[in-house]
């Protein structure tokens, strides 16, 4: 983990209210599902840093690598401290905290892969995606805009299936009625997106018998673990196990689908 000033590479906007932010940042290792705190302000409105999943990696060296000389987020508008990153320019600077968080665990070479996003849970699927080679896009969104986010994940080997609540593009209805025709026992699936929409991914990957990581979305303050205004209820599977709460910014945010008590989430 690094605190650091970057400058600001690009901030562009990719549709309506979505931007695509590129940072200078020579990086450590980045694990697909990091995250990062940004402080969007240098006053004190609004105080706290937000957290933003890492959506690629720049300049890597070698298609494997996971090093590079800065980053990629993509953000969508939805308050103040967005609407303030929004109207920053190249050149500008931007305190950094990360990488944070654990990311998704590699699948066997020999496992078929489902990943399945809802909105801006595609962010962290992609460097997943990108760095697996393989694989099948299930994502649900709004309408035809807001789909727009996946058109990267067409230039990867990997199959991109859509659904849309207005049915503009791709099928009309909720991505996990895309899961519930496509998974299959012995499936591995990788999501993120809303909780409702996380807990039906869960439910149905244990009635088919796949193994299921989900990353969580949550609001946070500190992103290292000492504040607990992230803290999620978890199922105790054995005595080491045995906990009531775990944090989704230092133990998460992607966690195994089963170890989640999704009744209280």
């Amino acid at each position: 983990m690094q605190s650091q000033t970057v400058e600001i590479i690009h901030n562009d906007r990719v549709s309506a209210k979505y931007f695509r932010l590129g940072l200078a940042w020579k990086t450590p290792t980045i694990v697909p599902g990091h995250f990062v705190m940004l402080r969007v302000s240098d006053g004190l409105d609004p105080l706290l840093r937000r957290p933003f999943g890492i959506y690629n990696v720049i300049g890597a060296k070698g298609k494997d690598s996971l090093r590079g000389e800065g980053i990629e987020l993509i953000y969508q508008v939805v308050g103040k401290g967005t609407n303030i990153l929004s109207m920053k320019r190249p050149g500008e600077k931007l305190s950094i905290l990360g990488p944070l968080g654990n990311g998704f665990p590699y699948p066997e070479d020999h496992k078929n892969v489902i990943m399945i996003a809802g909105g801006m849970g595609i962010v962290p699927l992609y460097l997943f995606a990108k760095r697996i080679n393989r694989g099948k896009l299930l994502f649900g969104a709004r309408g035809r805009a807001e789909a727009g986010v996946a058109k990267d994940f067409k230039a990867l080997d990997c199959k991109v299936k859509i659904a849309t609540e207005d049915g503009s593009i791709g099928r009309k209805g909720y991505v996990t009625e895309l899961l519930e025709e496509d998974l299959t026992p012995g499936m591995i699936v990788y999501a993120c997106g809303p909780v409702a929409m996380l807990k039906r991914v869960a439910e149905i990957s244990l009635k088919e018998g796949a193994k299921c990581y989900v990353s969580l979305e949550r609001a946070m303050a500190c992103g290292i673990g000492v504040c607990l205004g992230c803290a999620v209820k978890s199922k105790a599977h054995n005595e080491k196990e045995n906990k009531n709460y775990m944090m989704v910014c230092s133990e998460g945010p992607v966690f195994d689908s089963s170890l989640i008590d999704w009744d209280v989430l």
